[in-house]
């Protein structure tokens, strides 16, 4: 167990070059156990979700060898699953919720799984209908027990109509139709770049998908799928991290190797605080000394900053932008559509002198600009504390955050980084 020591107070500078996002990270690696030949993956994060992925491939007898040191080759040749394996490998999905991506592969491999509910972030109901639904419509069958699920069944083509447009169970549908001998139809699917890639992956694989980057795709299976070589995408999500970052510590500082093109909703958002930013195609720099106040006539009116699936404002990115709104002049209101325990966090930043008003379940008024002190603080996931991360970056004195393997599941040494980009922040033993 592990603590983070932080100073605020110093304004970062410099360059982050990222690597894979974990969202990207996860479909990929889970997709690779769609064929027994080899594939080789590059920029792959040092995150703890990788560590977790990788050890329940392990335990199937996945062969994993690192090429370099964000380079690997996967091969899934000779896997088996018995109830000793089974037993780890539940222990390890009940860490991540990613690792429900597991469920279509392991479908396809040993035609009848039992799997175990997934672990993950606490920020309100996250279950699998959507999936559940999905799987019925390509022929298979669900029997549920306390904790556990079982699936099996013989996968048939069939045309999927999505109730809700949920990223992970897109992503399983995907990658079940892709080995289907038959053609499928998912609509209403999430369309998110992560979902995209995943596409891209699959056709270089073999498979033939119509529509990608769109919520109606089309995808014609095949049922001897190749190994494949490609590069994981970084993510908007942790790009906009360290810019919340650099606001907060009044500095600045630039991403590299980031397609600013899937980032127009957090622009936008970014231009109602008045953020003043600079792009290009693959970077984005941020400028010291800025006048941060919030634009209400840019048409939110009385709905404020709210999520919605991709491409609007994403749910992962609210808890960063509500620390980020008490040092922006103006009240702030934020609806969280999706979680309704997302915004739970908050009650913690008040330990930090931040001011709001929780007006139900999903709605909050921020209002700023408040003088934040130094706390000691728990992280209940990984957005709520990169959130507290960002507050102690701008508080005055020297804070401790707790429960930072939240933030270790999808930020690789966060705290080197920002020691590097001039920040004060030290990982200490509990």
């Amino acid at each position: 167990m592990y603590k983070f020591i932080v100073e605020g107070d110093h304004p970062l500078s410099g360059t982050v070059n990222l690597l894979g996002g974990k969202n990207n990270f996860i479909p990929i690696i889970c997709a690779t156990l769609l064929t027994d030949k080899p594939c080789i993956i590059e920029n792959v994060p040092k995150i703890l979700d990788a560590r977790v992925l990788f050890k329940i491939l392990k335990t199937l007898g996945s062969d994993i060898k690192y090429l370099s040191s964000t380079k690997v080759q996967i091969t899934n040749k000779n896997l088996s699953l018995d109830k000793d394996k089974e037993k780890i490998i539940f222990e390890n999905i009940k860490k991540m919720r990613g690792s429900v991506l597991l469920i279509a592969p392991l479908i396809y491999r040993f035609k009848n799984i039992s799997f175990v509910y997934p672990g993950g972030d606490k920020i309100g109901s996250r279950d699998l209908s959507a999936h559940f639904s999905g799987f019925r419509k390509l022929g298979l069958n669900i029997d549920f027990k306390d904790s556990t699920f079982n699936i099996n069944g013989d996968l048939k083509e069939n045309n999927i109509f999505l109730y809700e447009p949920s990223v992970t169970a897109t992503e399983n549908l995907v990658m079940l139709c892709s080995v289907i001998d038959g053609e499928s139809v998912i609509e209403n699917a999430a369309c998110e770049p992560h979902v995209k890639d995943l596409c891209i992956m699959l056709t270089k694989m073999g498979v033939l998908i119509e529509g990608i980057g769109t919520n109606i795709l089309r995808i014609k299976g095949n049922l001897n799928l190749l190994g494949v070589e490609l590069s994981i995408s970084s993510d908007s999500i942790e790009a906009s991290t360290y810019i919340v970052f650099a606001l907060m510590s009044k500095g600045s500082i630039k991403i590299e190797n980031i397609d600013t093109s899937v980032m127009k909703s957090i622009f936008y958002v970014f231009d109602m605080f008045n953020i003043k930013y600079s792009l290009s195609e693959n970077s984005i720099e941020i400028f010291k000394d800025q006048d941060l106040f919030y634009k209400k006539d840019m048409g939110f009116g009385n709905l404020g900053i709210y999520t919605q699936p991709y491409p609007a404002f994403p749910t992962d990115l609210l808890s960063l932008m509500i620390s980020l709104s008490t040092q922006v002049k103006g009240e702030v209101m934020f609806f969280e559509k999706m979680y309704e325990n997302r915004l739970d966090f908050v009650v913690e930043l008040k330990k930090m002198g931040a001011e709001f008003t929780i007006l139900d379940t999903h709605r909050i008024l921020v209002k700023g600009i408040t003088k934040l002190h130094h706390a000691n603080i728990v992280s209940r996931d990984i957005r709520s504390g990169v959130a507290y991360l960002s507050a102690m970056l701008a508080a005055s004195g020297t804070s401790v955050l707790t429960g930072i393997e939240n933030i270790d599941r999808g930020y690789p040494n966060i705290e080197k980084i920002l020691t590097r980009l001039n920040g004060n922040v030290k990982r200490l033993k509990i």
